[in-house]
């Protein structure tokens, strides 16, 4: 098993930046430009426009993410431009840096080479976890890889009672501004809170200072939730911010236990060759004797990890990109093994056998898993000249507001059209397990949307995804049938988007007459 390179300096430290950065450009550069890589980052992008042109989250346009995720969004919407190359750029940026992080925290325990190639598995295992954008984890996986780093420092070497506090402050600074852009890194903050406090408690066995120390330091982890919900209570919206941030979240219908059990199969499929790099590495662990700072650091990324999957476990939902945090502590974990030129993997093709090592193993199955899912996946969502083509339809023909029931919520930042609704997140409306946790009756906000006349196009889509509202498509049905005609049919991804346009005291057969009336009674 190899150790720490002692003898890596400035030099070689650079060499891993510029191995990170360059990895992370390589392996993202090629999806620049699309718009409806994921769902999420879409509506983030939306929502930070709109904050620059006035709105306020929760209030003005709906969802149940931290207000920090959108103000994210809303900076990079100062940058200038469109918005979509801007926030990929930064996310590729924040991948690299955040990859350079778990490199330089596997030092402790591995070689040059090890490092390195944790950070590369780092980038490859985003993109097949759905991470090949904006998504959240994105960003606030390089504020708890840095929290870690600092945490690890006080874990491993023997600071001083003021360096101690340094380190954890600092530490748990980029915890609270991370829980402002997702709450699932609570559970590797409470871990850091918990192995800050143990070396407290180590260096002079106090319990009041020790006392004292962690609720200093809890106190800093929730100081930007606490100036949210402040700036939300002067401005009289506290409710607002409370029911959509910790409320909402039990309300959405629970899925399916079948359902659960396959996205739970999937992630453990996707994660197997980085699993069972972690595991060899754990078993290999079980008989060193841990009285130096490369076992201590290994011990730290073991107890990093189950923080994390309690994380996902606990969330219980179990989407892809839910596993996106995993992958710090667990890719630098992997890192020992990584570094190990002895340790490798049988390959058996035929009567053949091939010896692989770890770090040749892991980079070819990422790429497999990498071309077997993304592309897939990518297609299924549509192209970018797929959406521009759909975008500029709708501008062409709206005149008031577009309500886009089906949809890609990009549309709305595309052409730059009023939203007519605070839920302008389509799944809030057009999801059964959303009906009863978005704070109003979506029936009836549907009917209100669909009664005025000030909301000319809607976007509805075919076929519908499994698990959508029946009460709400109902709804949209009729309008759609009585007061409006199909003017496009535009096929994105897996879907056929629909273009419907308001008709003013014209028949409800208009919609049949017309060309594409077909779609209209779908």
């Amino acid at each position: 098993m190899s150790g720490p390179d002692t003898a890596i300096g400035g030099r070689h430290t650079l060499l891993l930046l510029l191995i990170a950065f360059a990895a992370a450009f390589a392996t993202r550069a090629w999806l620049f430009g699309d718009p409806v890589i994921q769902v999420d980052e879409q509506f983030y992008l939306l929502t930070g426009d709109r904050i620059l042109h006035g709105a306020i989250p929760y209030v003005d346009i709906w969802d149940r993410k931290p207000i920090g995720i959108f103000l994210l969004y809303a900076a990079i919407r100062l940058v200038g431009g469109e918005g979509i190359y801007q926030y990929q750029l930064a996310a590729t940026f924040v991948a690299g840096l955040t990859a350079y992080l778990i490199a330089t925290m596997a030092l402790r325990f591995t070689n040059f080479r090890g490092a390195a190639m944790a950070a590369v598995a780092y980038l490859l295992w985003l993109l097949i976890f759905d991470g090949g954008g904006g998504q959240t984890p994105v960003w606030y996986n390089m504020l708890v890889a840095g929290a870690a780093l600092l945490v690890m420092k006080a874990w491993c070497d023997e600071p001083s009672e003021r360096a101690l506090i340094v380190l954890g402050v600092a530490a748990m600074l980029l915890i609270g501004v991370a829980l402002q852009i997702k709450y699932s890194a609570l559970f590797e903050g409470i871990f850091f809170g918990l192995a800050l406090t143990w070396r407290s408690w180590a260096i002079d066995r106090s319990w009041g200072r020790t006392i004292g120390r962690a609720l200093a330091w809890a106190l800093i982890a929730v100081v930007p939730t606490l100036a949210a919900i402040g700036w939300y209570w002067r401005i009289g919206h506290l409710d607002a911010f409370l029911y959509a941030n910790f409320e909402s979240v039990f309300r959405r219908a629970p899925a399916s236990h079948g359902k659960l059990l396959l996205r739970v199969l999937a992630i453990i499929g996707l994660a197997l060759p980085l699993l069972l790099c972690a595991l060899t590495q754990w078993r290999s662990d079980r008989r060193r004797i841990r009285d130096d700072q490369p076992e201590r650091a290994r011990d730290f990324a073991i107890a990093w990890l189950a923080s994390a999957l309690c994380g996902v476990a606990i969330f219980g939902t179990y989407f892809l990109h839910y596993f996106l945090p995993v992958l710090v502590p667990l890719t630098l974990l992997c890192a020992g093994m990584l570094g190990d030129r002895s340790a490798g993997v049988a390959v058996f093709a035929g009567a053949r056998r091939y010896q692989l090592s770890t770090a040749t193993f892991l980079i070819v199955s990422g790429l497999a898993l990498t071309l077997l899912t993304v592309p897939k996946r990518l297609r299924a969502r549509g192209e970018d000249p797929q959406v521009r083509a759909l975008a500029s339809s709708i501008k062409t023909n709206v005149q008031g507001c577009l309500f886009v029931f089906d949809g890609d919520p990009i549309l709305y930042h595309l052409t730059q059209a009023c939203i007519p609704t605070t839920l302008a997140f389509p799944n809030h409306l057009n999801e059964q397990m959303e009906a009863s946790a978005v704070g109003i009756d979506p029936r009836r906000e549907v009917e209100r949307i669909l009664a005025s006349e000030k909301v000319d196009v809607v976007v509805d889509s075919f076929p519908r995804d499994p698990g959508y509202n029946p009460s709400t498509a109902a709804i949209v049905r009729r309008a759609l049938q009585a007061h409006y005609r199909p003017i496009a049919v535009f096929p994105v991804g897996s879907h056929e988007r629909i273009v419907y346009k308001r008709i003013h005291g014209v028949p409800e057969t208009v919609a049949v007459q017309a060309g594409l009336g077909r779609m209209a009674m779908r």
